[in-house]
């Protein structure tokens, strides 16, 4: 009798042992996933954070507009010279990095095999000097765009990579409605003048 209550209290003893041993890798399972919860949510946290440097409206400078030389034709391409200067305007930084600059103005250069229906073959410079909200020089970007195949006008020159000063080695691009009446493409006096205003991101 002794010895069958002390075979039954040894089983229930084992199974104890056994129960506990099946139990330890489920809460620890548990317990993995009650803690991989905040770092997953932190994952996705990161991955929705926003990654744009700085974006800003842009327009060409009225009193100074990108002019052509010699203008552009309606279909002859040829090899063209263009500056101007482009205003950056209402900037915001979206990641936080650049919160003091509000405006910026560009000073541009650049040549292309160009006609009123494209450009192949671009190569432009640009020099933003960067202001804060109460009109005070911050900082300046060296900017160059190169296009070796074919483009579209207005959005060529807004997409390349900043290669000196605020934002180095950063990629910039965006887009812009062109403004400028195109019927001067069919004139003699041709296409001599580029207006228009859009959008830049540096990310």
């Amino acid at each position: 009798m002794t010895h069958q209550l002390r075979l039954g209290r040894a089983r229930r003893i084992a199974l104890a042992v056994v129960a506990a041993g099946c139990a330890a890798p489920f809460l620890a399972a548990t317990g993995s996933a009650q803690t991989a919860t905040p770092a997953a949510a932190q994952t996705r946290a990161a991955a929705a954070a926003p990654t744009d440097v700085l974006t800003c409206s842009v327009r060409t400078a009225p009193n100074n507009p990108v002019t052509f030389t010699p203008p552009l034709r309606d279909a002859t391409p040829q090899l063209t010279k263009g500056k101007g200067a482009i205003l950056l305007e209402n900037c915001s930084s979206p990641n936080g990095k650049a919160p003091n600059i509000a405006s910026g103005r560009m000073e541009l250069s650049g040549q292309a095999t160009a006609s009123c229906r494209g450009l192949a073959d671009l190569r432009a410079t640009g020099t933003v000097t960067w202001r804060d909200a109460q009109g005070k020089v911050l900082s300046t970007s060296t900017l160059a765009a190169e296009h070796k195949g074919s483009a579209t006008l207005a959005d060529s020159l807004l997409k390349g990579t900043v290669t000196a000063g605020r934002f180095n080695g950063q990629s910039f691009s965006g887009t812009a409605t062109m403004t400028s009446d195109l019927r001067d493409c069919t004139t003699p006096a041709g296409f001599t003048t580029l207006t228009g205003s859009g959008r830049l991101t540096f990310a």
